[in-house]
């Protein structure tokens, strides 16, 4: 089997440092309110070049908490894309606003600048692009959009941690950025866990307080501790816990060299299924951080039993995307609406990628396409 996570195989090669993170927190006792969250921030911040980082229990945690500490609520409109998952659209309506999604350039697969444009009413407050699959959005042009109608700018970067423009890492140019951190992520958990960059301090500091009960997370740390709560915002638990964080710690040395090998495998897989099946592009003066390395062809289902049938496995993430599934037809948004996205998701195919995997499975995929092309499988469209 070659597999498309395998998190049994990622923890072993790190095992000793992780066993040890987390027998560090165990040993202290503290579970909670501890150092080891607030070392983590400090050195993911570093990781981006980013003024701060606020750790929050998820991606999806991190994207409510944005959407929190940027006081967006009832009565605004946020735009977003529909082929992600669903973390985008209930977080948006976590905070009783509504959910507005357009359609994506064909290319990167990322929100189409002009698409938010022209979807922007009185009622916009925020715009909400994704970075998928890890190619980064054009958030410079989002940027210009945004700033021209005084309009927020939270970029979901959950996939994309490593991902450039133009010699910089993702996380500076939003007003925040999101990461996930879950266990098939770039720099995973044992588990769930996210977070939120900020370059402004006093929106770091309501993150804080919109993922963390409210309170000052100093207060916890004063000696003696006080006797008494002090809750400054009506908030939520959704705080990374001390052994999320200390594995993420144990983990991050690493996270440069298994960016490269993701980039290693992509360029590999590029140069050999070029002409065979439609392969994902990666935009001048963008570098793609390949959490996925999506593909798409005429005949997906024909694809993906081919490879089933030789132990490889593939999915198809964000297939339908968020307007076509059951749990929102109630908002009315039928096929036809988004028909860039839907195009695309009616044909993508996600093969193996990232550190689990070597070269030598990288080509086993490779041959495995070829002898389907060969044997009459259908070839991309131009």
């Amino acid at each position: 089997m070659i597999p498309v996570y395998d998190r049994r195989k990622l923890y072993l090669d790190d095992k000793d440092a992780i066993d040890a993170a987390v027998a560090r927190v165990l040993a202290s006792g503290r579970y909670d309110w501890g150092d080891e969250v607030p070392a983590f921030e400090a050195e993911l911040a570093a990781w981006l070049g980013a003024g701060h980082f606020v750790a929050t229990g998820s991606g999806t945690a991190a994207l409510k908490a944005a959407l929190r500490a940027l006081r967006i609520g009832p009565g605004d409109e946020v735009i977003t894309v529909a082929n992600t998952d669903m973390a985008n659209s209930t977080a948006i309506h976590s905070v009783g606003a509504t959910v507005v999604w357009v359609d994506i350039d064909p290319l990167t697969r990322c929100m189409d600048p002009g698409a938010c444009a022209s979807a922007i009413t009185p009622r916009t407050a925020a715009i909400l692009p994704v970075d998928l699959y890890g190619h980064p959005c054009d958030i410079r042009a989002l940027r210009r959009l945004a700033d021209r109608h005084g309009l927020t700018l939270i970029e979901d970067a959950c996939l994309a941690l490593g991902a450039e423009i133009e010699g910089q890492l993702v996380g500076r140019l939003a007003d925040i950025t999101c990461f996930s951190f879950s266990s098939g992520k770039h720099l995973g958990a044992m588990g769930n866990a996210g977070g939120c960059a900020t370059e402004d301090a006093g929106l770091a500091q309501r993150l804080r307080l919109v993922s963390g009960d409210g309170q000052d997370r100093a207060r916890h740390r004063l000696q003696p501790r006080p006797l008494d709560l002090r809750h400054e915002e009506e908030s939520h638990n959704d705080r990374m816990d001390e052994i999320q964080a200390a594995v993420l710690r144990a983990r991050l040395p690493s996270l440069h060299r298994t960016l490269a090998q993701r980039r290693a495998q992509a360029a590999r897989y590029s140069d050999a299924l070029a002409g065979l099946v439609q392969i994902p592009a990666e935009q001048p003066g963008m570098r793609h951080a390949w959490r996925n390395y999506v593909i798409e062809t005429e005949d997906r289902e024909a694809l993906a039993r081919h490879l089933a049938a030789q132990g490889i496995q593939c999915n198809a993430l964000y297939n339908p995307p968020m307007h076509l599934q059951p749990v929102y037809a109630r908002l009315g948004v039928t096929r036809g609406r988004l028909p860039g996205t839907e195009a695309s998701a009616d044909r993508l195919l996600g093969l193996p990628v990232g550190p689990h995997l070597g070269m030598a499975e990288i080509e086993t995929v490779i041959a495995a396409i070829r002898q389907w092309n060969g044997a009459g499988g259908r070839k991309a469209s131009a």
